[in-house]
């Protein structure tokens, strides 16, 4: 298929899954240690072969130095790529600090991190397995809000995440929370099981809205006839979903058209003798065309991003001061009644594409305003000393905790802005502005400020 390029998706490495769709978070039941082999390494080979950076956490039934042995017999320059830093073998008590408090987090930011620098380093992106059998009663809760964080960091971003379980040290209650935390969930037959014709190895696949799998398939044929089912309902909804965006990118294409006509025309009125009738309405005219503007770029960008291309940018070591004043001076005449502080220090030459960082300060400003106290000033803070730093701060109500796991996510409005007008787009687009530049972008909630600080080193 045409949407099967590297832009969009990886080689899975998976016999039943030729290929994965970066931003995938996958689970994985299995049954025996040979289960886990069987779908791990050719996994990382696969990831390793295409140039990704790989992180591989495991433990029983298969430590590190057991799977780097296992590993090393399909690729031989294991040791020499674990050297350069392109993959890293941890266990699971060292990766996860087994004995201390979970800190989910922290650890979807350290995901998110690890992406990061693998982009920057010139891998395609990052694929990840981490072995979950050590998670018992005590941690599922705290591991639970770890795999939501994942499932919502994965999107957009060049990360492949494979979350493996074993059956018998699971209930089926936390099969259900597996099922409902994972895009796509593959399951090997159980051990020790009996039934006539069962498959060493092999995996079925569960997706989101079908009946989970749990017995194996009574002979080879059967399989392979439900291995080929599932492949052909994956490939179709990855097709429909990308003709999904690739429809929105055309529409917006089409629609800027008229538009650039309406806003044309606005301005040529506004430029007019008109009475204040015909001018509040001429006035209310370009408004309408900006917003339609905003509204356009913002699907525009997600379209991009959920496709894979990301956001195209035209880096420059000019322009930035002015570009983000300008992007203040036109919120303080869109909101004549608020305060907006600006502290502004560029003590080096900053690369960066200034008209989307004037839209990433743009977006933050406005949830600011509309979020935030509606008598306390906003606060904008930018520095560029060692890294680069844009800041934007608030008093107002505290986000809670649940909310901050969904602020960066397409279509996410809080329930303060009922009447506010938009698509619930602007921090989605804030985080691919962010990821675009090598950046990260984080929030910090407490009952006196919000702040929204965006980093990114300086090249």
């Amino acid at each position: 298929m045409q949407e099967d390029s590297a832009d969009y998706h990886a080689p899975s490495g998976i016999a039943a899954l030729p290929s994965l769709a970066w931003g995938s978070h996958i689970g994985q039941l299995y049954g025996s240690a040979a289960n886990l082999r069987d779908l791990i390494i050719p996994f990382f080979r696969a990831g390793l072969e295409n140039n990704e950076r790989c992180l591989w956490v495991t433990g029983t039934p298969l430590d590190a130095d057991e799977a780097r042995s296992a590993l090393r017999a399909v690729v031989p320059d294991l040791d020499a790529r674990e050297q350069s830093g392109q993959i890293e073998i941890q266990d699971t008590s060292a990766f996860y600090k087994q004995g201390e408090p979970l800190r989910p987090q922290a650890l979807v930011a350290g995901l998110v991190q690890r992406e990061q620098e693998a982009l920057a380093a010139g891998y395609r992106g990052l694929r990840t397995n981490g072995n979950c059998a050590w998670v018992d009663k005590a941690n599922w809760s705290g591991f639970l809000d770890y795999e939501s964080g994942v499932d919502e960091a994965v999107h957009g971003r060049r990360l492949i995440c494979m979350c493996s379980y074993q059956h018998d040290r699971i209930e089926a209650g936390q099969v259900r929370d597996v099922l409902e935390r994972h895009g796509l969930v593959l399951h090997s037959p159980r051990p020790n099981s009996t039934e006539p014709g069962q498959l060493d190895g092999g995996a079925a696949c569960t997706l989101p809205g079908t009946a989970a799998m749990h017995d194996a398939p009574h002979d080879a044929e059967e399989a392979g006839m439900r291995l080929a089912e599932t492949e052909a309902r994956l490939s179709d909804a990855l097709a429909l979903n990308a003709l999904h965006h690739q429809s929105i990118a055309v529409l917006g294409h089409d629609l800027r058209n008229p538009l650039v006509a309406i806003s044309a025309g606005a301005t040529f009125l506004l430029r007019s003798k008109l009475d204040d009738k015909a001018r509040a309405i001429s006035e209310a005219i370009a408004r309408s065309a900006d917003h339609m503007a905003a509204l356009i770029d913002d699907l525009s960008d997600m379209s991009r991003g959920r496709l894979g291309n990301g956001i195209s940018l035209r880096l420059s070591r000019e322009g930035l001061e002015p570009a983000l004043r300008h992007a203040v001076e036109e919120l303080r005449l869109a909101h004549p009644g608020r305060q907006i502080e600006v502290t502004l220090s560029l003590r080096h030459p900053v690369e960066t594409d200034p008209v989307y960082m004037a839209r990433l300060l743009s977006n933050l400003l406005k949830n600011a305003l509309i979020y935030g106290s509606q008598t306390d000033p906003v606060e904008v803070n930018v520095s560029a000393d060692t890294d680069f730093i844009l800041s934007v701060s608030n008093k107002g109500p505290q986000i809670p905790h649940e909310s901050q796991k969904l602020l960066f996510a397409p279509f996410t409005r809080g329930a303060l802005a009922a009447d506010q007008q938009g698509l619930g787009l602007g921090l989605y687009i804030v985080a691919e502005i962010a990821r675009a530049h090598g950046g990260t972008i984080e929030v910090a909630s407490t009952e006196d400020e919000t702040r929204f600080s965006f980093r990114m080193p300086i090249r």
